[in-house]
């Protein structure tokens, strides 16, 4: 089973969604695919597979839902619509880990993670049990800054990097079918030695039907084959100087 990350480092790129499609694409393929929402404290995978209340075994295991031939766990299967999740950042990240450790998934060929945007401290303790991870990002400038924190990170974990998605890259003129960049900044990641596996315009159906149907999941595939591990940077004066600063 290849465990795989869905990360962004960015609220509002369409994470969910890219992780969602994944999941859905890979089953479609004829994969066993199991998807755990680890946005504890803003979950969405339930919204888009259905809100089916998350089931306990007798043996105190949850018992995944299933739809579109996804297996799937999330906490906003508990957690009442609209409210907050005011848990404190361990037991947070203690969810994380419960959901993906303690859900009878069976046999799976992929176990799809949808990370939570920032780097709290369920990100960092969940990212380095991945095999692998794919970054979601938008087109602008502070997207890009916030994936370059991220591939950092798994840098520093050692955890490999498939490569980068650009979700709404452009736009699609309804009328001559002509396409226009929504964001004029350059979104290559090249120099830092991830390739960019697919770029996705801005899809105004996305938002009824909420995956992408036409997914190119054998490009997804071949870059989950061969993930870039990237070498770790010798230590920098800011980065002892953070170090210092950590020490109790």
């Amino acid at each position: 089973m290849l465990k795989i990350g869905v990360v962004s480092g960015k609220g509002g790129v369409g994470k969910t969604t890219i992780a969602v499609s994944l999941a859905v694409a890979l089953a479609k393929k004829g994969f066993r695919v199991g998807l755990v929402d680890v946005d504890i404290t803003g979950p969405n995978v339930h919204d888009i597979l259905g809100k089916h209340e998350l089931e306990v075994s007798r043996s105190d295991r949850f018992v995944p839902s299933e739809s579109m031939g996804v297996k799937y766990v999330s906490v906003g299967q508990i957690a009442s619509d609209g409210l907050p999740i005011l848990w404190e950042p361990r037991n947070v990240a203690s969810a994380a880990k419960q959901l993906m450790e303690r859900t009878e998934w069976g046999e799976l060929d992929f176990l799809i993670f949808d990370f939570p945007p920032n780097f709290g401290p369920e990100t960092l303790e969940v990212l380095p049990l991945m095999d692998v991870v794919v970054v979601v990002t938008a087109p602008s400038a502070l997207s890009k800054s916030k994936v370059e924190r991220m591939i950092e990170a798994c840098r520093e974990y050692g955890v490999r990097v498939a490569g980068v998605v650009v979700n709404m890259s452009y736009a699609v003129c309804p009328v001559c079918g002509s396409r226009f960049r929504v964001f004029p900044e350059d979104h290559s990641f090249e120099e830092l030695g991830v390739p960019t596996i697919a770029e996705f315009p801005v899809m105004p159906e996305v938002s009824e039907r909420k995956i992408i149907n036409d997914f190119p999941v054998e490009r997804f595939l071949e870059a989950i084959r061969s993930p870039v591990l990237l070498r770790k940077k010798q230590r920098s004066l800011k980065r002892r100087l953070l170090e210092l600063l950590l020490r109790r």
